[in-house]
């Protein structure tokens, strides 16, 4: 990750972050990405790189890591800006309506409006304004939807074990989490069921005080909750270790959006897509735009066609409770 001076000191050398892809290149020309990410590089960002690499493109990735600071969209926004890349990625929800603004309003002062962008990790990002719809995006961006739709989500829930309560820990301040919370309310009448809500209090962050997660989970309990659901959120992925072990102490079972708290931590299961694979998808996307194929503005957003059923076989023994043969059948386990 790199500083102001750094990187503008690079772009006038014509130095380049990470090196250039170019194992026998489709083109003869490098293309420039820029990378905005939120928490650093993970997944996403390896199936992005790993993508473009394997069509042999010559591509300079340079990045700029918000650290989970969102005050820093400015800094990338100017310096993308002196870049001038063939294309920005944009990882994350809250990072993509901090750079690209409102499909409808973006600001050009504050937003960038004139570089192609892809994005990834976004949850709903026709509700999050960032696109007009899914279909006709009605600007110069594109990208990949990583989340099941809720209504799937709640049916595989109900597959491993059925309920009339669900709690939700979220965190108020981070637009996934809301946008999750606003459509399981959406649903609780169709699938007959009653959300309690449990936001994190603490404005502390990334780390949380020892006992916040483990309080909201014991409000949780409180409600007789058949399940807790975990949105997709930085600040509990980062808390994830907490947030499930607290579930399991109080014999809650978890459901998840998102792979790392069942594959890398103590929750049960979910219903998930991978994230390399939505990286990968991200990565297919800009290699239509860099090589003229389609534009941002032409290419759908659009969602992978294949999920994960993830059990934790630990978890659920020391929950006892097994998943039952119908989710054996389909579950990927771990």
């Amino acid at each position: 990750m790199i500083s102001r001076r750094s990187l503008l000191s690079g772009l006038a050398a014509g130095a380049s972050l990470l090196p250039a892809m170019d194992a026998q290149a489709q083109s003869e020309r490098e293309f420039h990405v820029f990378m905005i990410l939120f928490r650093g590089w993970e997944d996403a960002c390896d199936g992005f790189r790993d993508y473009l690499r394997s069509r042999n493109l010559r591509v300079r990735i340079t990045i700029f890591d918000l650290d989970q600071d969102i005050k820093k969209a400015a800094e990338a926004v100017e310096l993308a800006r002196v870049a001038k890349p063939d294309l920005v990625f944009v990882w994350g929800t809250s990072t993509a309506i901090a750079v690209l603004g409102p499909w409808d309003a973006p600001d050009p002062k504050r937003h960038l409006v004139e570089f192609p962008a892809v994005f990834c990790i976004v949850t709903d990002p026709v509700a999050s304004r960032i696109v007009k719809s899914n279909e006709d995006t009605g600007r110069n961006v594109t990208g990949v939807e990583y989340l099941a739709p809720l209504s799937v989500q709640l049916r595989a829930m109900a597959l491993y074990k059925p309920f009339r309560k669900v709690g939700i820990v979220f965190n108020p301040r981070e637009q996934n989490s809301l946008s999750t919370v606003r459509g399981l309310e959406a649903l609780e009448r169709d699938f007959g069921f009653e959300l309690s809500r449990h936001p994190v209090r603490s404005e502390a962050g990334p780390d949380l005080p020892a006992g916040e997660l483990r309080d909201r989970v014991n409000e949780v309990k409180q409600t007789d909750a058949d399940w807790i659901f975990i949105p997709p959120d930085t600040l509990l992925n980062v808390n994830r270790d907490a947030l499930t072990q607290s579930a399991l102490e109080m014999n809650l079972p978890t459901f998840s959006s998102t792979e790392r708290f069942v594959r890398d931590s103590n929750g049960l299961c979910g219903l998930v897509s991978r994230y390399w694979s939505v990286g990968a998808f991200a990565g297919f996307k800009a290699e239509q735009i860099l090589l003229g194929a389609k534009t941002a503005r032409n290419s759908p957003v659009e969602l992978l066609a294949r999920f994960s059923y993830l059990v934790r076989l630990d978890t659920a023994k020391s929950l006892r409770a097994p998943p039952p043969l119908k989710v054996m059948k389909v579950a990927e386990l771990v």
